[in-house]
């Protein structure tokens, strides 16, 4: 992988060049989880990145925001030389490419969230609740524990089977990067303010991609989505929860190539999906 230093942000890099560009926004503790995807995309070219953050002298971390988040992507992509490309993301990342239509329509092609972690929606005070035991583990010292509590949550009892059949390597990597992910991207998703009037403003091609079998949490936030961009293309992902473009890369693929296809980047003037 390559590097680059923005300031006290590191991001690590994988590029490989093909046809029309896509960027691939995650967490850094779940950036492998893109892998199968990729192989999917293979005439596609592909640009997804971990970043990490200089820890301070005391060993915290600074607060992040998703704007900030985006404008480090708007810097990978000057850095390696793309103006214009589709932006998807997951879970966090669908937040991070949200910003990034917002404030640099001009650096964005199509828009693609898979499952964004969106709040607002009438499950959110639960969801408050069940993830404060896993805070607790992770202030308690127990990485372990949090980033399995955390991905049971989400992703249901039965992902840790899947990811070490498809991605072995996956769960050891979200421990490595578990203090940036509960101490600062976290954060960031309390901190995030978006709603219809933002999305008012984002006139960029929206792909609405749920999982058929995903919590509640993502159906209704799905449907949130849509409020937002009534004329938002939707995509079900047969097969799958959370882990969509794990457990059906196939399908997750063949969606998003055809969304692709409907909306080149070359088009002048892309509609207005709102």
């Amino acid at each position: 992988m390559d590097s680059v230093r923005f300031g006290d942000v590191e991001l690590s890099y994988q590029l490989r060049e093909g046809g029309e560009r896509v960027v691939l926004v995650h967490p850094s503790a779940f950036v492998s989880w893109y892998d199968p995807l990729v192989e999917q995309l293979m005439e596609y070219s592909t640009l997804r990145y971990r970043r990490r953050l200089r820890e301070s002298d005391s060993g915290g971390y600074r607060a992040l925001t998703v704007a900030e988040d985006a404008a480090t992507c708007v810097g990978l992509m000057d850095h390696v030389g793309w103006d214009t490309a589709h932006i998807v993301g997951h879970s966090y990342g669908a937040l991070v490419a949200l910003q990034l239509a917002l404030e640099t329509p001009e650096r964005v092609g199509s828009v693609t969230l898979l499952e964004p972690a969106v709040r607002g929606i009438s499950s959110s005070e639960q969801i408050t609740a069940a993830l404060q035991p896993v805070i607790a583990a992770y202030r308690s010292g127990d990485k372990a524990a949090a980033v399995d509590g955390f991905l049971r949550h989400v992703c249901g009892d039965g992902y840790r089977a899947v990811l070490d059949r498809v991605i072995p390597h996956a769960f050891d990597e979200a421990l490595d990067e578990a203090d940036l992910f509960f101490r600062a991207e976290m954060p960031a998703v309390q901190q995030w303010s978006f709603g219809a009037g933002e999305a008012g403003r984002i006139t960029r091609p929206v792909l609405n991609v749920l999982g058929a079998e995903s919590a509640p949490r993502f159906v209704d936030g799905s449907e949130l989505v849509q409020r937002w961009f009534p004329r938002a293309e939707r995509l079900t992902v047969p097969g799958a929860g959370h882990l969509l473009m794990v457990q059906n890369p196939t399908a997750s693929a063949r969606g998003l190539k055809d969304f692709f296809s409907h909306h080149p980047i070359g088009r002048v003037g892309p509609p207005d999906v709102r």
